[in-house]
């Protein structure tokens, strides 16, 4: 059974690896964050997916679901990114079960990454900051040209 889940880990990552290389990219995969907020930590759980461009300069879409005690988000940001670290930044949207109301707020995001990465994330919304370093795996799934021009940009191209 270990040699089974082993051969199945590597043709994931042979498969990624081509996948990745395309000049446009889907990538769907879990997060874990540990949010600090108000002297408290509480973990939440999301799924995320998000679209890279590499046509010209890297550029990327994102939007996920997360779950955390007592609270519930959807989010979407814009994102950018060169080689393994990236930035973003976007809405929010927070249902707090407690008050049984949405709240809408912004956050933003450093990361560092290939298939799986860390980033560090700070949310404001209705007033109140939290700082979420977080951990995450991403499959790409790509579906733009495979011809040799992929991940090619230039300024002054």
């Amino acid at each position: 059974m270990r040699k089974f889940g082993l051969l199945l880990f590597v043709l994931v990552l042979i498969i990624g690896k081509a996948n990745a290389q395309r000049s446009d990219v889907w990538m769907v995969g879990p997060m874990l964050h540990f949010n600090f907020c108000e002297k408290k930590m509480h973990t939440s759980f999301a799924i995320e997916v998000s679209y890279w461009n590499y046509e010209k300069f890297p550029y990327s879409f994102d939007g996920g679901i997360e779950f955390e005690k007592g609270k519930f988000r959807l989010y979407s940001e814009a994102q950018t990114g060169i080689a393994v670290l990236g930035l973003s930044l976007g809405p929010v949207l927070e249902h707090q079960k407690a008050e049984s109301r949405w709240k809408l707020g912004v956050q933003t995001s450093v990361w560092a990454n290939y298939f799986g990465g860390v980033d560090l994330r700070y949310r404001n919304v209705g007033g109140t900051s939290a700082f979420s370093p977080g951990i995450y795996f991403k499959l790409p799934l790509g579906t733009g040209d495979l011809d040799g021009e992929y991940h090619h940009w230039d300024f002054d191209d």
